[in-house]
């Protein structure tokens, strides 16, 4: 297994979150959620992963984890992984990226 930082980081961050808003979106309208309040939901959920990401900590066993980012590559012999560089601030973009998501549908 070989790890990998790169420019596409920054963009598979933005897609992931993206991805994920659309599915929450879309579970809240399969459960009869009108869509103002199901935008409410998915900003406010949003912000809160994001904060988990960008700044939470997770206890253990009495050990302190951080939650990172992570994507695989799954092309070629070897995959990859590109791993949290550090510039991504998941929180800064979710009510954005919400307003984006429902824009688009």
């Amino acid at each position: 297994m070989k790890f990998i930082e790169n420019d596409k980081y920054e963009d598979l961050c933005a897609e992931f979150q993206y991805q994920w808003i659309t599915l929450l979106k879309d579970t809240l309208k399969k459960h009869g959620i009108a869509d103002a309040t199901a935008k409410t939901i998915c900003g406010d959920f949003s912000f809160d992963l994001s904060m988990l990401f960008d700044q939470g900590e997770i206890e253990h066993d009495g050990v302190s984890y951080r939650p990172v980012v992570a994507f695989a590559d799954d092309d070629g012999d070897e995959p990859g992984f590109m791993v949290i560089d550090g510039s991504v601030e998941f929180h800064e973009y979710a009510f954005g990226t919400t307003d984006e998501v429902f824009e688009n549908s």
